[in-house]
């Protein structure tokens, strides 16, 4: 990523923590995304979005 010059997570790209309530409403009419979830999956994207605002990448 580096070498390539891509944003480092959403943070790079202006996101905030403050900003995954909305990040999270504006996935749910996403129904390709969240049509076949067999729960409710607004916790689980918060925590996707959280995880994803910085990206640490582990090389093996």
């Amino acid at each position: 990523m580096r070498r390539v010059g891509v944003p480092n997570g959403l943070k790079a790209v202006g996101y905030e923590s403050g900003d995954i309530a909305r990040l999270v409403e504006g996935t749910r009419p996403q129904h390709r995304v969240t049509k076949l979830s067999p729960r409710p999956a607004a916790e689980d994207l918060a925590a996707i979005f959280k995880d994803t605002l910085v990206v640490t990448i582990l090389l093996p």
